[in-house]
């Protein structure tokens, strides 16, 4: 049996398949890098009553943001200083009544708009997010505020097992414990949860209804 070779198909044909194995090498590159066991982001901390006023408090989401922007602004210090803190929120809210019309109990998109129009930060919103989510996000240097509900958080350090709506900053995990800098306590510098516990807690507040909606999951992923 004659065999009917041409170059050009042969030339063809080689580089196909050359191709073929540039993009597999690069597919397999991509779905096998890793992301180091550790990261802790120094974002540093302060609580949403700085100057130690806590009646009728609820700047949970106005000192996430000061948190986040701290540290996308490179400042070093492990704790705000009371008084900027207490500016930058005392700022915030005045951006809210005069853009928003009110500066309780900001949800994820509300709260989007205050981080990008009086910091001009950028925020990507991931709806249903993963614990590769988190962890490839802080992998990248991105602080991620988190809206919850706070009660089912279990932590020890609330009274009255803690605010319905909230919302946290998370800045690093270890392994499988999350850390997290929590505006609602005078303690809430780097608290640990596991991931479930922050998707079981993960909700948004529906401004409309004024309820707090479980069933949005959604991470706001801050950066410059």
């Amino acid at each position: 049996m004659l065999e009917f070779k041409h170059p050009k198909l042969d030339l063809f044909f080689s580089a196909l398949g050359i191709a073929v194995l540039i993009a597999i090498f690069f597919f397999l590159n991509k779905t096998t890098e890793r992301i180091p066991s550790v990261v802790i982001l120094q974002v540093p901390f302060s609580a949403q009553a700085p100057t130690n006023n806590w009646q009728r408090n609820e700047d949970c989401e106005e000192t996430s943001i000061t948190m986040a922007n701290a540290f996308l602004t490179h400042t070093t210090e492990d704790r705000l200083p009371a008084n900027a803190a207490q500016e930058a929120i005392n700022n915030l809210k005045k951006w809210e009544e005069a853009n928003l019309g009110y500066n309780a109990n900001t949800g994820a998109d509300a709260t989007t708009k205050m981080a990008e129009g009086a910091f001009n930060l950028k925020i990507k919103q991931i709806s249903n997010y993963t614990e590769e989510d988190l962890k490839r996000e802080l992998f990248s240097k991105h602080p991620i505020l988190l809206p919850i509900n706070a009660k089912l958080l279990g932590s020890p350090q609330y009274i009255n097992d803690g605010p319905t709506y909230h919302m946290i900053v998370v800045r690093g995990y270890k392994g499988d414990v999350f850390i997290v800098n929590d505006p609602g306590t005078q303690g809430g510098d780097g608290n640990e949860y596991s991931f479930d516990i922050l998707k079981k807690a993960s909700a948004d507040w529906n401004q409309t209804t004024k309820t707090i909606d479980s069933t949005r999951k959604i991470a706001l992923i801050v950066s410059k």
